[in-house]
C-alpha cells in the first residue's frame, strides 16, 4: 500500500476543488438490498492496481470517505465476519493537453495560418503560427467500490472524476474532502 506524502496530499485534496466540475458516475453490478447494510470494512485495492505508478492511497481521503459512510447510518468493523459489506478505494493522477483558442473570434487560425474570417465568411492565408494555446493539466480519479462481505462479489462502483487544482489553500482542503466523499457516497443506492 503506498501512502502519499504530504506534497502530494495537496494534489489529491486538490481533487476536491470545484466540486462543481467534478463528473460522478457509479453503478450498481449486481442484486443487493443496500437497504439491509449496517456495517462495513475497509480492505485493500488488487495488488496490480496498487503496484501502478499513478495509483495512491491516502489516509485524510479514507477519513473522509469513512465519515460520508457513517453518516449513512453505516457502522465500521475491522473482521469480514461482522461486516455486511466490504470497500476499496484508490486514487489515480494522470496528466493530459487542453487547447484553447484565440480571443480574436473574428480571425481564427487554425494551423500554419489559415484563418476563417467570420466577417465575411471567407477562407485565406497569412504566413504566421497557429493560435491555439496548449496546457497541461492534471486529473485525478477516486474510485469507489463496495463487495458483498459474504459472496465477495462487486455489487457498487463510483467514479469521481475531475482537473486539479494545485492552488487550493491548505485551509479549505479537509472541507473539500468532506464534500468529495459526499459526493461520491451519495450515488451509493439508499435501497
Amino acid at each position: 500500500m503506498k501512502f502519499a506524502a504530504p506534497l502530494c496530499l495537496t494534489a489529491i485534496l486538490a481533487l476536491l476543488s470545484g466540486c462543481s466540475s467534478m463528473k460522478v458516475s457509479s453503478k450498481q453490478t449486481a442484486d443487493f438490498n443496500f437497504s439491509s447494510v449496517k456495517t462495513f470494512e475497509w480492505v485493500q485495492a488488487p495488488k496490480k492496481i496498487l503496484d501502478e505508478d499513478d495509483t495512491l492511497l491516502n489516509e485524510s481521503v479514507q477519513r473522509a470517505l469513512n465519515n460520508a459512510l457513517s453518516e449513512r447510518g453505516w457502522k465500521q468493523v475491522l473482521e469480514t465476519a461482522n461486516a455486511d459489506i466490504q470497500v476499496v478505494y484508490y486514487i489515480k493522477l494522470a496528466e493530459h493537453e487542453e487547447y484553447t483558442g484565440p480571443t480574436d473570434r473574428d480571425a481564427t487560425r487554425v494551423t500554419g495560418g489559415f484563418t476563417y474570417k467570420k466577417s465575411n465568411e471567407s477562407w485565406g492565408y497569412t504566413d504566421q503560427e497557429p493560435d491555439l494555446n496548449v496546457y497541461t493539466i492534471a486529473i485525478g480519479t477516486l474510485e469507489l467500490l463496495l463487495y458483498d462481505a459474504e459472496s465477495g462479489r462487486m455489487i457498487w462502483t463510483g467514479t469521481l472524476q475531475t482537473r486539479l487544482d494545485r492552488s487550493t489553500p491548505l485551509n479549505q482542503q479537509q472541507e473539500m474532502l468532506r464534500k468529495i466523499a459526499a459526493k461520491i457516497t451519495h450515488k451509493i443506492p439508499a435501497e
